[in-house]
């Protein structure tokens, strides 16, 4: 995989604030205007909804009501 870098990275490495002259390198371990690599892609079947990922019920076929949001309102209620 390619290294990304953020878009205001100066041209060269002499005129970034982390350039040390005197040495004639860079004071940071990894360059500060690299970014990080994508996350993995979520499993496709849960991706838009994070709480199903790792229920029992996740799976094919799903029982139509979920678990986790049942247990949030009633934590919720008993909070109050």
């Amino acid at each position: 995989m390619a290294i990304r870098y953020a878009e205001d990275k100066p041209k060269s490495c002499e005129y970034c604030y982390f350039w040390n002259e005197k040495k004639k390198e860079c004071r940071q371990m990894r360059c500060f205007y690299q970014l990080p690599e994508k996350p993995p892609d979520p499993d496709p079947a849960h991706r838009f909804w994070v709480p199903c990922k790792g229920c029992p019920y996740g799976r094919n076929p799903c029982i139509g009501y979920c678990m986790a949001k049942i247990l949030k309102e009633q934590r919720k209620k008993q909070s109050e």
